[in-house]
């Protein structure tokens, strides 16, 4: 038997076993835990040819696996395999495949690590114990401390700091070497499948996609950032669709390229022996296929499927865990407490995006306002008139056009304790930005910024919109007390008595929510903007206001409720 055959025999025999080792793992978790059982056979089993650091990868539609890394990772631990399998499932149930927008990969990816290890060695900690349990729970408890909540956005700004300002006290006394340490501990699946990370690789990085390495390749023994894409098939499948494309254009009056027919020049022949080729090289791509991963290229897919196959998967991903957190809280007893702590994650991963922009908007309202309005006005008239008249126009343009613009406002920021004075910072720069795009924000204007904590700590007036960017330098958090959300009301209700805000447009508050609301209603449109701090419960508002939950990261908006 030639050597190559061998190499085949032993790699779909290992490919067997690898695939009865995750069945296995399957098993074992869905009689523990049957919540799981969708999520456990959601994805298909891929075997693979890839050097990498882990046996395991995923796409979110796949399941990669390494046949020979995975057996000997059960050989060496059933348990091991096992929490390695319930890892990696649910990193797609936090969706954390599909999410974007991460500068740092690195500690972006560690981030979604420890969220999903922490779900891990609660839930089934005991039941398939690793020997680095302790380890875990030790670091858990230091990052705990250090970022606040184990939540994906909160651990990625702790991990982010280390490795760009490590000396900062955004980094509590995290240091480069304790995250290297936390990597191997919490690390258990390769991440370079994930689309989401595909995706932005390839816009920043554009090029030819390189093919794995095969079994028996002598590669670089470093190679464990091994993009995780397939082989795009042999040179000679390449050779031979370029003398196709030759064969197909022919210059006028000449025969084909007598390199593709035979000495005496048959064509007949030649395209016989063209059909046979591709044929084989079909054949041989198909028998390939299991020891591939999905192909990146760029020039042999095409990027719109690859999307709509990710975002089928996406959607696939949130029902199931929607119809986990369902399957929990009807049988919370049966799971017992251990089980608390995955119903919130879902409850927080479930939550709905949308953008902050467009809530921001809704407070915009139409006006009339004395300018060329360029969508009634008619060229043709108005240069056939200079034409024929010298310097006389025969129409006018329309001196006044219809727009929405945001005069009146008052922005209020909780400056209490709890909220962080970065935090308002951004939130400021996002709203001014949202305000100013296009139509959107008056030159004249009057808003006011109000800081408040239990009482009212400053007024800022806002005139123009040359005053933003010397605000924004300028501003400082005043306050740090307790939280009430009365003194505001009450300051807007006597400046519109003064009649500095008569034609008041609404007034937006931005909090962490523990505080008081007013009893009475005011007769203005009033939303309250809360920080998500990872928290499964939402802070209620009185129904005569709006509600919208916002993330820290640029300040996207995760769930808006109109009340």
């Amino acid at each position: 038997m030639a050597i190559a055959d061998q190499k085949t025999v032993r790699f779909e025999r290992a490919s067997a076993l690898a695939e009865d080792v995750i069945e296995e793992c399957r098993m074992q978790l869905m009689l523990r835990f049957r919540f799981l059982d969708r999520a456990l056979w959601r994805m298909p089993v891929e075997p693979v040819h890839v050097q990498a650091r882990y046996p395991l990868a995923t796409d979110g539609s796949q399941v990669y696996v390494c046949p020979e890394d995975e057996v000997a990772r059960a050989l060496s631990s059933v348990d091991e395999a096992v929490r390695d399998y319930l890892h990696l499932v649910l990193h797609c149930v936090f969706r954390h495949p599909f999410l974007k927008g991460r500068k740092r990969k690195d500690a972006w990816s560690l981030a979604c690590d420890v969220t999903v290890e922490a779900q891990a060695l609660e839930l089934a900690g005991e039941r398939f114990p690793s020997a680095d349990d302790e380890a875990r729970a030790q670091a858990l408890s230091e990052m705990r401390l250090a970022a606040g909540a184990l939540s994906p956005m909160k651990l990625y700004r702790l991990f982010e700091a280390v490795a760009i300002m490590p000396e900062s006290e955004a980094c509590r006394g995290v240091t480069e070497d304790k995250v290297s340490l936390w990597r191997v501990l919490f690390e258990r699946d390769n991440h370079e499948a994930w689309p989401a990370l595909a995706h932005e690789k390839s816009q920043e990085e554009p090029g030819p996609v390189e093919e794995l390495p095969q079994p028996g390749d002598d590669g670089d023994d470093e190679s464990d950032d091994v993009t995780m894409v397939q082989a795009s098939g042999t040179d000679q499948s390449d050779d031979s669709g370029e003398e196709r494309d030759q064969d197909e254009k022919p210059p006028s009056g000449d025969s084909p390229d007598a390199g593709t027919a035979d000495d005496d020049g048959d064509e007949a022949d030649a395209s016989a022996e063209a059909q046979e080729a591709q044929s084989s090289d079909d054949e041989d791509a198909q028998a390939d296929a299991s020891a591939n991963l999905p192909d990146d290229d760029a020039e042999s897919q095409d990027v719109p499927d690859d999307r709509d196959k990710d975002e089928a998967a996406e959607k696939s991903w949130e029902d199931i865990a929607k119809q986990m957190r369902v399957d929990l809280q009807t049988y919370s007893a049966a799971w017992g407490d251990k089980a608390n702590d995955l119903v919130e994650a879902l409850t927080v991963a479930n939550r709905r995006h949308t953008d902050y922009g467009s809530f921001l908007r809704r407070f915009m309202t139409q006006t009339e306002e004395l300018k060329i309005n360029p969508d009634e006005f008619d060229y043709v008239f108005y240069t056939y008139g200079l034409k024929l008249y010298g310097n006389m126009p025969l129409i006018e343009p329309l001196e006044y056009a219809d727009t929405t613009r945001i005069r009146t406002f008052v922005i209020a920021i909780d400056t209490s304790e709890s909220c962080s004075g970065d935090v308002l910072r951004r939130f400021l720069e996002r709203t001014f930005d949202i305000l100013k795009e296009g139509e959107g924000f008056s030159s004249e204007i009057n808003v006011h910024l109000v800081q408040c904590d239990a009482r009212v700590q400053a007024d800022t007036k806002i005139e123009s919109l040359r005053q933003v960017p010397e605000l924004m330098r300028g501003f400082y958090v005043r306050g740090g007390g307790g939280t009430d959300f009365r003194p505001v009301f009450a300051y807007v209700d006597c400046l519109r008595a003064e009649g500095e805000l008569a034609d008041l447009q609404g007034l937006i508050y931005f909090t962490d929510g523990l505080g008081t609301f007013p009893d009475k209603p005011p007769d203005y449109d009033t939303a309250f903007v809360f920080l998500d701090d990872g928290s499964p419960t939402v802070p209620r508002v009185p129904p005569w206001a709006a509600k919208a939950v916002i993330d820290d990261d640029s300040i996207g908006v995760v769930e808006p409720v109109v009340s």
